[in-house]
């Protein structure tokens, strides 16, 4: 003999299957916003509104024309070394440029490493990032000379 499904038990079946979606979505956005905030940079808005000033640097790096090469070596140590290649529109190094080196993971922050870059040869400058994992990373070089403003990124495999 089957018991007779009463009005209660489909409150009580309706509210434990709610109850359950609702705890499962409020776990879900706890764990979320805890491990990634879904930003890339510390301040967008204060570099929206400073995107008029990285216009005209754009410009300037544009009018200097200067080419560079960014690339990464894992030495035997473990050690990944940054290279970054640097030369003027007649195809002429670069020397006694102030450079500085982000290798960013593309996912988390917590990993990113900045460095200086020091000149090794004409138009050669390197600098040592330490051990990093292997994976995808974006290099990002800048110069700290404000006449000569430089910016170049790219997205490389550190073995």
């Amino acid at each position: 003999m089957t018991r007779a499904l009463t009005g209660r038990d489909v409150l009580l079946w309706l509210a434990g299957f709610f109850g359950i979606i609702i705890a499962m979505n409020a776990y879900f956005v706890v764990i979320s916003l805890s491990t990634f905030r879904g930003e890339d940079e510390q301040k967008p808005y204060l570099q929206g509104i400073e995107y008029n000033d990285t216009l005209a640097r754009r410009a300037v790096q544009a009018r200097l024309g200067w080419r560079s090469t960014l690339s990464v070596v894992r030495e035997a140590s473990g050690h990944v070394l940054i290279r970054v290649s640097l030369h003027d529109r007649a195809g002429l190094p670069l020397t006694g440029v102030p450079l500085s080196a982000e290798l960013r993971h593309p996912s988390d922050e917590n990993r990113d490493r900045t460095q200086r870059l020091h000149a090794l040869a004409p138009g050669l400058y390197t600098a040592d990032a330490g051990t990093v994992g292997a994976g995808h990373w974006d290099l990002i070089v800048t110069s700290s000379d404000r006449s000569k403003p430089f910016e170049a990124t790219r997205r490389l495999w550190v073995p």
